[in-house]
């Protein structure tokens, strides 16, 4: 339940609401303590002695009024409390996806996207729940109770003693129902975000299903998910449906003891109809109160799973920020820099990977991937990084933006250590253009401003222009303002790379990493794709990664990389004569294709 409590604290800046919402339940207390104090003289004074019209007509009055107290009352306390469930949740929300937007790659890549989507969409949906209707129900029906308790007592101690009597045993049942069914609906939930990671796994994979046939076997493999989520649920469900009968049995059980002590106290002369009927209407009235609170926690029991998913993911540490956000529960989203924490500074001489040891640590078994990696990449030069797939190529361009921080050594800029440098400056100074483009469900204009969204026009069509991509965007049907779909997925590979090219050139970072820019399109986009690539390189110190044969040879360096290590390092023409490494890869990759085009395997 410390979760739920640390929910609790997004609450204060809806404290006046809260007051509100509170009063407005004390008022309904009140109105229903009116009611049930008019049952006596309604049935003693009225029905059995007979009372003068007057009185009747002022009986009648009141009763209206009250029940106009209450209604009104009612409306309020709900009304009130639903807009501050619904502002926590709306805070929870942005709180969340901001905490994912902050977390580093590596957790990231150990989790699945449709898992994280769920902790936003139907995780916060149970915590909506609890916060809307169960707040209401837990301070509304608690004070019902107190009334009709207060009420029963005034009428008959030894009877409402009788009723009490049952609590503990609605107590203890609805304590190991909870117990039981927080493990059910946190297992639900899991079972839902394992189908939503499904989901969005097979649908943003489409192609490759339809390309391999696979169709029926992801629907298999759906339908066994939705078979899991389905026997989950309907265990909780069977969990949440037994505790109303088993409280209206025992409920019935404590009645049929009232109603035999009661009739006997009224032989007796020592209860009036009017008396025990005023302690019925109350204690049947604490039926319902009854009833919504075992509900209640049935609805806590799902926020309480809902809140230990949530808070997971909240309390995983964020790559550190200059600065810090503070939010409504009290804590602070980014972590404030190291104290001295330094500029990047310009860069004059060139990045160095200096004794460079890079392990990954992802739950399981250390995977060590990079080892012992020395590196010069000087200012204004290209390098390129060639050698067969999993050697560390993308893990070394990886530790340049600090998406990973090495486990020893240091990668440095003009000598400075990056682990000392402010990350959001680092990143500034940045450009990455990958092989899988990813483009915005947005228009063109914004999607190449990404990083400038206040930019004039003018700059982004020159950014376009030499990117070589003005002409076909002038050719969309909306042009600069033609959003583009899911991933750009209108567009072919070598417009989306384009586009990509043209934010990497608006952004006029000094360093550039191309990380497989060319891979996989045809020779005429390759072509363009190239032009557009030498625009954006001149100038800037290029980190490329097996690029295209044309790109590779006019790299001022190529450093073959193998197992994670440096094994030979020297221009095309000096690899080439020393008949090692990379001459192999040469042989094994381009020396049958006449096509300058082929890509060195990744």
């Amino acid at each position: 339940m410390t979760n739920l409590k640390r929910l609790f604290r997004f609450l204060r800046p809806h404290r006046q609401q809260m007051a509100g919402a509170v009063a407005a339940m004390g008022a309904m207390a009140a109105a229903n303590f009116g009611i049930l104090s008019m049952v006596e003289p309604i049935i003693d004074k009225t029905l059995v002695e007979g009372a003068e019209a007057g009185y009747v007509r002022t009986l009648a009055g009141s009763l209206v009024l009250l029940y106009l107290s209450l209604g009104i009352a009612r409306y309020l306390s709900t009304y009130l409390m639903g807009s501050v469930g619904f502002a926590v949740v709306r805070d929870l929300r942005v709180h969340l996806y901001r905490h994912l937007q902050f977390l580093p790659l590596g957790f990231h890549a150990s989790r699945s996207t449709g898992g994280l989507m769920s902790r936003v969409t139907s995780d916060v949906l149970a915590i909506q729940e609890a916060l809307t209707r169960v707040m209401v129900d837990l301070l509304r029906e608690s004070l019902t109770l107190v009334v009709c308790l207060a009420v029963m007592f005034s009428e008959d101690w030894v009877l409402t003693l009788i009723v009490l009597a049952a609590a503990p045993l609605l107590v203890t049942v609805i304590g190991r129902l909870g117990k039981r069914l927080r493990k059910a609906s946190h297992e639900a939930q899991r079972g839902l975000g394992q189908l939503s990671a499904l989901l969005q796994e097979t649908l943003t994979g489409i192609r490759v299903v339809k390309a391999f046939g696979m169709e029926h076997a992801e629907t298999e493999k759906f339908r066994r998910a939705a078979e899991r989520l389905f026997r989950h649920s309907l265990h909780a469900e069977r969990l949440a449906a037994i505790s109303s009968p088993l409280m209206e049995f025992i409920g019935a059980a404590s009645g049929a003891a009232v109603l035999l002590y009661g009739s006997w106290r009224i032989t007796e002369g020592a209860l009036t109809m009017g008396q025990f009927m005023t302690f019925l209407v109350a204690a049947f009235a604490t039926y319902a109160p009854l009833r919504r609170l075992s509900n209640a926690n049935v609805r806590i029991q799902a926020a309480a799973s809902a809140s230990e998913r949530i808070f997971e993911v909240l309390d995983s540490p964020v790559e550190p920020l200059v600065g810090s956000a503070e939010w409504p529960d009290g804590s602070e989203l980014a972590v404030i820099e190291p104290a001295g924490s330094e500029e990047v500074p310009p860069l004059v001489h060139g990045i160095a990977f200096e004794n460079v040891c890079f392990a990954y640590d992802d739950g399981g078994p250390t995977r060590e991937v990079l080892h012992d990696i020395n590196l010069s990449v000087p200012s204004g030069s290209a390098i390129a990084l060639v050698g067969e797939s999993g050697g560390g190529k993308s893990t070394i361009a990886n530790l340049i933006p600090r998406f990973h921080t090495p486990t020893e050594g240091a990668v440095k800029i003009d000598g400075v250590d990056l682990r000392d440098v402010r990350l959001v400056d680092l990143r500034s100074q940045i450009s990455v253009v990958t092989q899988e483009t990813i483009l915005f469900n947005d228009s063109v204009r914004a999607n190449i401003a990404y990083c400038q969204p206040g930019i004039s026009e003018e700059a982004v069509a020159r950014a376009a222009r030499a990117a070589f991509a003005h002409e076909f965007i002038e050719a969309l049907p909306d042009g600069y303002d033609t959003v583009l779909g899911e991933r750009g997925l209108r567009l072919s590979g070598g417009q989306r790379q384009r586009i990509a090219i043209a934010r990497a050139l608006l952004k006029n970072a000094p360093i550039l990493i191309l990380d497989e820019a060319t891979s996989n399109l045809d020779v005429r986009s390759d072509r363009l794709v190239q032009e557009a690539l030498v625009n954006l390189m001149e100038g800037r110190t290029t980190l490329i990664i097996a690029h295209r044969l044309s790109t590779i040879q006019s790299a001022d360096m190529i450093v073959v990389i193998d197992a994670g290590r440096v094994v030979e390092q020297g221009t095309h023409d000096q690899l080439l004569a020393r008949m090692g490494p990379y001459q192999r890869l040469y042989a094994m990759h381009f020396a049958a294709s006449a096509d300058a085009g082929f890509a060195l395997e990744n």
